[in-house]
């Protein structure tokens, strides 16, 4: 290779880089892109919502279960054979009050009453008797106190003749005998009257006692016939016909089924707001604090009016720190059927419950009157932070007020606590970043 062709090889690629650097010149660089103008800051769009005003009552909610409002076990009150029991007298049979349960052999006592009516009747003619001793006495006493008086008046007179001596000694002697005599007779027969007192007297007592025993053999008698007391359901019955029972054997247990009660509990800031209401004029707060007992059924709901009646005991659950409580549902076999909105239904369904029953979890809402005015949000207007968005006049206000209750998806407050009016506008939309001041606007719907 000669020098011209080694020349010709490293001055082409020269000449290629600076022709197509020359293109480039020639043609130009890239065009800058056009510059953005930045638009002015614009109100952010919000939902609001308008902050409602509550009519000065509240509904505090709490779950509960129904227990029956008492159970009374039946004793024997007397000792015998079970002659009878009723068909009614079956574990899950209702009964009513006065219905017949269980009759004991009634014989033993029909025998002891009948010996002790004779007995009063013995006593009874021992009295009559002592009385017509009594009357015969008074006829003596009165004849021997006319002798004895008869006596005297002949020792006066033979003594003013003994003076004169116109009767003897002895005549005067035997006249002082006959007044003794008469004497004698009167204290003996005052003396008998005294012993037929006592003697009646002890005779009333033996009748009184006789009436005593005879009464509580009848008692006894009608105690072999064991009735309900109270309108209510067999829960247990433990003896069965021809079997022996002594005397305080257990016999059946009833279940009050007149009313019932539901077992609750409130958390003390929902007590305080039970005995902060108005009507509570009781001393333990629950007078006039009326109450609805809620049972859910799938989708149905059935409600029972009640009435906050009683603690159960003093002071708190030492495992759940609450108040324990019952309200109590003076008619359990009225139920009626409601919507979800708790307005009434015009028929109760087929499938509803017929009564409150032991064991049903159900929930309870009291209603308590408030004195203070109250406002509510929609719960999702409460941020994490307790804080609340509000709107006014197109700029945002962060408010921190103190909740006083929840009911459902609402929220209330009581007027002006916070800062919190009926004029305000209540931020739904979730705010990343909200400051005080940063101007609104409501979004379109």
């Amino acid at each position: 290779m000669n020098l011209l062709q080694r020349v010709f090889r490293w001055l082409l690629p020269v000449g290629i880089l600076a022709a197509a650097i020359g293109g480039f010149v020639a043609l130009g660089g890239p065009k800058p892109p056009p510059r953005r103008e930045i638009e002015p800051v614009r109100a952010t769009p919000v939902r609001t919502a308008a902050v409602g005003t509550e009519p000065g009552r509240i509904e505090i909610e709490a779950d509960g279960v129904v227990v029956p409002l008492r159970e009374i076990t039946l004793a024997a009150e007397v000792s015998g054979r079970v002659l009878r029991k009723a068909e009614a007298c079956n574990e899950g049979r209702a009964v009513r009050r006065g219905d017949l349960l269980f009759e004991i052999d009634p014989r033993d006592y029909e025998l002891d009453v009948a010996r002790l009516e004779r007995e009063r009747a013995q006593a009874e003619l021992a009295i009559q008797e002592a009385d017509e001793e009594i009357a015969q006495n008074e006829r003596s006493t009165d004849l021997a106190r006319r002798q004895l008086e008869l006596a005297r008046r002949d020792v006066k007179r033979l003594d003013g003749l003994r003076a004169q001596k116109i009767v003897t000694e002895a005549e005067h002697d035997r006249a002082l005998r006959e007044e003794l005599t008469a004497t004698n007779s009167l204290t003996a027969l005052e003396g008998q009257r005294r012993v037929l007192a006592k003697k009646r007297n002890r005779l009333l007592e033996a009748q009184s006692l006789a009436a005593t025993l005879l009464d509580k053999a009848r008692l006894d008698l009608a105690r072999t016939r064991i009735a309900a007391p109270i309108d209510g359901l067999i829960v247990e019955d433990k003896v069965e016909q021809d079997s022996f029972v002594a005397k305080g054997s257990a016999l059946v247990t009833i279940e009050d089924t007149s009313a019932a009660e539901v077992k609750t509990s409130l958390r003390m800031d929902e007590l305080a707001r039970v005995w902060g209401g108005r009507g509570t004029a009781a001393a333990d707060g629950f007078a006039g604090v009326p109450a609805r007992v809620v049972f859910t059924l799938g989708d149905q709901r059935f409600e029972w009016d009640g009435v906050l009646s009683r603690p159960e005991g003093r002071g708190l659950d030492e495992k759940t720190r609450t108040f324990p409580c019952r309200v109590r549902v003076a008619d359990p076999a009225r139920p009626r059927a409601v919507d979800r909105y708790g307005a009434p239904l015009a028929a109760l369904p087929a499938d509803a419950p017929r009564s409150l029953l032991r064991g049903m979890f159900v929930q309870v809402l009291l209603g308590v009157d408030v004195p203070q005015p109250l406002l509510s949000v929609p719960q999702e207007a409460v941020r994490p932070s307790g804080e609340l968005l509000v709107m006014r006049d197109g700029r945002l206000a962060i408010l921190h007020p103190r909740p006083f209750h929840v009911a459902g998806d609402r929220v209330l407050f009581v007027a002006g606590e916070g800062g919190l009016a009926a004029a305000d506008r209540i931020v739904l939309s979730q705010l990343s970043q909200p400051s005080e001041g940063l101007e609104l606007v409501e979004a379109a719907r």
